[in-house]
């Protein structure tokens, strides 16, 4: 479901939305049993009986309101904060980011990819975002044609100007669009960084990420939470990991903004010396 707040396009779990709607009602609830006490102060001790069943009315109401409040309130917090994030513990663990990172760093050094990576939109044959990992750091030339089925891209000489494969964050991008009941293709990064809020207040995977522009770059900031250990095992023995095939959440994040921008997006430079992961992106079409 998606709502607008100061402008942003968010969409969260339909759970988190029915959770809100129960501790909306709880609340006017709490206000009723506030107004039904206020009265029976305002009427005070009282041999009227009139006065004295009028209070009696009130009490009733009063404790009525009162154990419906409290009641819903605590189902919507319930609603919000164990059915919107059932899996969140289980979603990704820092023994799999760490062993994907080690995997796909060793085959990178096998076939002597030293340029960063590129994320490519479904087009020109493929059906689903790719990653691009050229040979060299200095230019991004992506063939052409591909397909889903291609994974080298063997050049006139022989040699290799690079290898395709399926970003390790997409998996985790397509759960996300499942869980929500979304879809980011198209829809732009705002929406796409709004959406994904899921990895921090869902997941509890990442503490912070945005998406800004800046001199015609496309810079992403990206800072971990649950996995925080991880990600500094991964920087401190594979720096070069952020550049080239980025662990599961970041690769997330990227695959994400191709997807909503429909551009190619290309990692520039990375700065990875603080938790505060800085991505300089190029996006651009392909």
């Amino acid at each position: 479901m998606e709502l607008r707040i100061a402008g942003m396009r968010l969409r969260i779990s339909r759970s988190s939305v029915i959770g809100l709607g129960l501790i909306a009602v709880g609340i006017a609830a709490l206000f009723l049993v506030y107004h039904a006490q206020s009265s029976i102060d305002g009427i005070g001790p009282t041999a009227d009986p009139k006065l004295q069943n009028e209070i009696s009315t009130l009490e009733g109401q009063r404790n009525l309101c009162l154990v419906t409040g409290v009641g819903t309130v605590f189902l919507g917090l319930f609603a919000v904060a164990i059915l919107g994030e059932p899996s969140g513990p289980i979603v990704v663990s820092e023994n799999q980011m760490i062993g994907a990172a080690r995997t796909t760093n060793e085959m990178l050094m096998g076939f002597s990819l030293s340029g960063n990576s590129s994320y490519m939109p479904p087009k020109h044959g493929l059906t689903r975002e790719k990653m691009f990992v050229t040979t060299a750091s200095n230019a991004v030339i992506p063939p052409t044609a591909l397909s889903d089925d291609l994974i080298l891209s063997p050049g006139k000489d022989g040699s290799t100007p690079g290898i395709l494969l399926e970003p390790s964050g997409f998996g985790l991008l397509a759960r996300i669009e499942k869980e929500l009941d979304v879809t980011l293709a198209g829809d732009g990064l705002e929406t796409a960084e709004g959406t994904l809020q899921i990895l921090k207040h869902g997941y509890g995977m990442m503490k912070d990420f945005h998406f800004k522009e800046r001199e015609g770059k496309t810079i992403l900031r990206v800072e971990y939470a649950g996995l925080l250990g991880a990600c500094r095992e991964v920087r401190k023995e594979l720096p070069d990991t952020c550049r080239q095939a980025q662990c599961i959440g970041c690769s997330c994040l990227l695959t994400a903004a191709t997807r909503a921008s429909g551009k190619m997006v290309s990692v520039d430079e990375v700065d990875n010396k603080t938790d505060i992961v800085v991505f300089t992106l190029n996006l651009r079409d392909w």
